[in-house]
C-alpha cells in the first residue's frame, strides 16, 4: 500500500485545505489499495482552525517537505542477537542468510550497535596472531555450540581464561599448567592424570572429548572440584574449533569504534553520501533516541519517490518544498495551467470554476457518491471563501448550483448566515503580524521579465486597515527585499461590501495602473474582489506595454 499526500499550495487558503481533506477522505473511500493524507503547506487561518473545530474533524497535518527520507528506504531486522549470544549463533546467520548487518541488542533490549562479517573477520585475524587469547565463556554458550552435557556446573555461569589442550606428554604438560598466569580451560581426551591434575588445581573448567557416557569417568572424584564440567561426544579438535565460536557476541564489537547514527528524517542524499564516505556496511537508524532500523549500501540503490496529488495549485513554485523530486499522480485545479513535464500520463481535472471545492464535488459525482454533512460543510466553507460569498468575478452558476446541493447536504436552512459566521472568525487585523498577513496568501510571478508577487487577505472593514498603513508599507517594502522581488503587492478585500485596497510598493510602471491613488502606494478597486481574475489581468496588461 502506497502513502500519497494530497496537499494544497504554499500559504494555504480556505479552498486550499479544504479541497485537500475532503478529496483525501473520498480517495480513500474509492481507493483501498492506497493510503491519502490530507497536508497543508503552512499555518492554517484562524477562519480553517474554527471550522474544523466546529465541526469536530482533524485539519490537515504540516507537511515540510516530500524530499526522500531515511525512514522510506531503512531496514528493519529480520535477525538479531544479544551480547550474550555465542559467535557461533551470528557466524551461521551470515552464512545462511547473508544478511549485510545484524542488530545487537542488550540482555534487557537495549540498541547497541550493528555487527557486520567485517567484525568477524577481525576476530578470526586476532586469534591468528600467534598471541595466546583469553576468552569470555559463558556455560549456556557451551551447550549451544558442543554436542554432549554438563554432569557438573560451576560456581560461575561465565568465566575468563584462556583454553589448553591436554595433548602433551605428562611432565611438559604439568609444567605449562603450572607456568601459566591464568588457569585455563582444559580441553582433553580422557587421560587420567592430565584430568586429575586439573581438578587438583582446581582451574575453571574441564571439558572431557569423545565421551559418549557418563560411565568412563568412574573413579573420578568430582566431589570438591569447583568448576564445570562439560562432555563433549566430539573429538578434541572439533570441540576446539568450536568452543573458540562460544565466545559471546560482545567479544566481537569495540565501542570505541562505533559507526555513525542517522536520523528517520534525515535526506536520503545526505545519508547516502555519509554512508559512502565511510568504511561502514551500514548505519543505525534513530527516532530521536530510538532506534528504529537500519540503512545499508543496498539500501540507495534506488531512491525513493513519493506520490502527491496537488490541489488548487498546479506550479512547483507553489507547491511543497521537493515536488520535484516526487511522483505526481493528480493535479485537482482551477487556476491556469503550468504544471511541471511529467514522464507519464496522470490524472488531471481543472476547470474554469470559482472554487477547487467545486472541482472535488464533482468527483463525488462522478464515483456516485455523496458528501456526508460534514465533509458537505467543508467543501462549502472552501467554495465561500474562494469565491467571496459567490460574489467574485471567478464565480460561476455552477458554484452557486453546487453551493445549494451543499446547503441541502449540510442541512444549512441561512447561507448568508453561514457565511457571516465563517468570514467573522477571523483573528483582527490590529493583532496580526504583518508579515505573516503578507505571507498568507502570497502567490508569486514572473511576466514580461518582472518578479512580482500579490498576497490577498480577506477583511470585514477597510478603515481598519489603513490605520495601520504604514506598517503595511514597511513589510511590503521588507517582503521585496526578501525574495528578491521588482513589485510586490497586498490585495485587501472587504468581502462585506464588495470593494478592494491595494497597497504596492514602489515600481516605474505603478502609474499606469487603471484604478485611482487615493494616496502614495494605495489604491482604491471598488467592486474588485478576485485577485486572479480581475487584478492580475490589469498587472499583465500594464506590464506587456
Amino acid at each position: 500500500m502506497s502513502t500519497i499526500y494530497v496537499t494544497g499550495h504554499r500559504n494555504p487558503d480556505m479552498d486550499s485545505i479544504c479541497s485537500a481533506y475532503v478529496y483525501a477522505y473520498l480517495k480513500n473511500q474509492t481507493d483501498k489499495e492506497n493510503r491519502y493524507i490530507p497536508v497543508r503547506l503552512g499555518s492554517a487561518s484562524k477562519n480553517a482552525k474554527d471550522l474544523f473545530k466546529r465541526l469536530r474533524l482533524p485539519i490537515p497535518e504540516m507537511l515540510k517537505d516530500v524530499k526522500p527520507k531515511i525512514r522510506e528506504v531503512m531496514r528493519f531486522p529480520k535477525y538479531t542477537a544479544t551480547l550474550s549470544d555465542p559467535i557461533y549463533k551470528v557466524i551461521n546467520i551470515f552464512s545462511e542468510a547473508k544478511p549485510s548487518v545484524i542488530p545487537v541488542f542488550s540482555e534487557s533490549g537495549e540498541y547497541i550497535d550493528l555487527l557486520t562479517s567485517d567484525d568477524i573477520n577481525k576476530f578470526f585475524l586476532k586469534e591468528n596472531q600467534g598471541n595466546r587469547l583469553t576468552y569470555s565463556i559463558e556455560e549456556k554458550n557451551i551447550e549451544y555450540v558442543l554436542k554432549g552435557e554438563f554432569i557438573k556446573r560451576g560456581n560461575s555461569a561465565s568465566y575468563l581464561a584462556p583454553f589448553m589442550v591436554g595433548a602433551m606428554e605428562y611432565e611438559q604438560y604439568e609444567k605449562r599448567l603450572s607456568s601459566l598466569d591464568i588457569k585455563p580451560i582444559l580441553v582433553t581426551g580422557l587421560r587420567d592424570r592430565h584430568i586429575r591434575k586439573a581438578l587438583k588445581e582446581n582451574i575453571p573448567g574441564l571439558i572431557i572429548t569423545g565421551i559418549e557416557d557418563k560411565e568412563s569417568l568412574f573413579g573420578f572424584d568430582f566431589s570438591s572440584y569447583s568448576g564445570f564440567i562439560f562432555l563433549s561426544k566430539l573429538d578434541t579438535a572439533e570441540t576446539l574449533r568450536l568452543l573458540r565460536l562460544s565466545a559471546p557476541v560482545k567479544e566481537l564489537l569495540n565501542p570505541e569504534e562505533k559507526a555513525p547514527e542517522i536520523q528517520s528524517d534525515m535526506l536520503f542524499d545526505e545519508a547516502k553520501s555519509l554512508l559512502i564516505n565511510s568504511d561502514e556496511r551500514g548505519l543505525s537508524v534513530f527516532d530521536g533516541n530510538k532506534w528504529v532500523g537500519y540503512v545499508t549500501r543496498r539500501c540507495f540503490l534506488d531512491k525513493p519517490r513519493q506520490k502527491v496529488i496537488l490541489m488548487d495549485h498546479n506550479e512547483i513554485e507553489q507547491s511543497v518544498i521537493g515536488v520535484e523530486e516526487s511522483e505526481i499522480v493528480a493535479i485537482i485545479d482551477h487556476h491556469r495551467l503550468a504544471p511541471p513535464r511529467m514522464k507519464n500520463p496522470i490524472y488531471i481535472c481543472s476547470e474554469p470554476l470559482g472554487s477547487t471545492c467545486t472541482i472535488v464535488y464533482e468527483q463525488y459525482k462522478k464515483h456516485g457518491l455523496k458528501p456526508d454533512p460534514k465533509r458537505a460543510q467543508v467543501l462549502l466553507a472552501g467554495l465561500v471563501s474562494d469565491t467571496v460569498m459567490l460574489k467574485s468575478p471567478t464565480t460561476t452558476e455552477y458554484d452557486m448550483h453546487v453551493a445549494k446541493k451543499l446547503c441541502q447536504r449540510a442541512s444549512i436552512e441561512d447561507f448568508q448566515a453561514f457565511c457571516q459566521t465563517l468570514f467573522s472568525a477571523g483573528t483582527p487585523i490590529a493583532s496580526l503580524n504583518p508579515t505573516k498577513v503578507i505571507e498568507g496568501d502570497l502567490k508569486k510571478y514572473f511576466e514580461y521579465g518582472v518578479r512580482f508577487a500579490i498576497g490577498q487577505v480577506e477583511v470585514t472593514n477597510l478603515d481598519e486597515f489603513l490605520e495601520l498603513k504604514e506598517k503595511y508599507r514597511v513589510g511590503l517594502e521588507r517582503e521585496k527585499q526578501a525574495e528578491n522581488l521588482d513589485w510586490c503587492m497586498l490585495l485587501v478585500t472587504d468581502v462585506l461590501n464588495d470593494n478592494s485596497l491595494l497597497f504596492v510598493t514602489e515600481f516605474d510602471k505603478e502609474r499606469k495602473l487603471f484604478w485611482e491613488s487615493i494616496e502614495k502606494g494605495i489604491y482604491s478597486l471598488p467592486g474588485v474582489l478576485s485577485r486572479k481574475k480581475q487584478l492580475l489581468p490589469e498587472i499583465l496588461r500594464i506590464l506587456e506595454e
